[in-house]
């Protein structure tokens, strides 16, 4: 039965990353702790405002993100809209292009920056194309074990089969 939630939080661990993903970058500016995180298609920025003696959440903050990739430029008012934890200010963007972006995330007078990747988009069946493919090794599995549970057991069962094959 353990096995079975290993196997289960290893199928759904990319929906762990949901509204926060990866850690970017943590930076104290000032009075507050920002963290950043990232997460890929759409590319999706949380931030994390803290108080920083107190690491109490900052809710009623102005946070800005501006993501600059050469001359494309994409400038965001996170908030706390789109995010499913509502301590974090969420900014989505879809890039016109992938490679490294240079983002900048501006708290009031505080502003960190840094560059992530963003990685080209895949078409949806890729995506999920391991999804899609989970039920066939199952049904596999499944007909195996009704097969192997119709055949005779034992010796004296195979022989008993035998010899009502041989009468009829």
């Amino acid at each position: 039965m353990r096995g079975a939630g290993v196997l289960l939080a290893c199928v759904f661990s990319s929906l762990l990353f949901a509204d926060g993903g990866m850690v970017l970058q943590r930076a104290e500016k000032g009075p507050l702790a920002i963290t950043v995180f990232a997460t890929q298609a759409p590319l999706d920025l949380s931030v994390l405002v803290q108080n920083r003696e107190t690491l109490e959440p900052v809710l009623d903050a102005d946070v800005r993100v501006t993501l600059t990739h050469g001359e494309s430029r994409v400038a965001i008012r996170a908030t706390h809209d789109q995010a499913q934890n509502k301590l974090l200010y969420v900014a989505s963007a879809k890039p016109n292009e992938p490679g490294e972006w240079r983002y900048a995330v501006s708290v009031g007078n505080a502003e960190i920056s840094g560059v992530v990747h963003v990685a080209s988009e895949q078409p949806k069946l890729a995506a999920y194309w391991s999804y899609l493919a989970l039920p066939f090794p199952l049904i596999a599995i499944f007909m195996l074990h009704q097969w192997l549970q119709s055949r005779p057991k034992n010796a004296f069962q195979r022989a008993q089969t035998g010899l009502l094959a041989h009468h009829d």
